[in-house]
């Protein structure tokens, strides 16, 4: 898989190695930064909503749930430029 050059590269790489019989373990890059960054955003704003505001009900729109992931993405990028600085 290749990153965008702006994803931040990959979060989790993993590098090929050798097992003890010799063969090759091939390693792997994992998902990107952005999105590592984005899942986290999403994690920490689901696990403030509450039953009681009804934010995340069954009923809610997919619109409303696009602009939230457009909102991770956002934060995702800002903080993956602000880390270049």
């Amino acid at each position: 898989m290749e990153f965008d050059k702006n994803d931040g590269g990959p979060a989790f790489p993993v590098p090929d190695s050798h097992n003890a019989n010799g063969d090759i373990q091939y390693g792997h890059t994992g998902m990107s930064l952005r999105n590592y960054i984005a899942i986290k955003a999403m994690q920490g704003d689901w696990a403030s909503q509450s039953e009681s505001t009804g934010e995340w009900a069954n009923s809610t729109s997919e619109e409303y749930l696009l602009n939230r992931a457009r909102l991770y993405y956002r934060m995702a990028d800002a903080m993956i430029k602000v880390s270049k600085e």
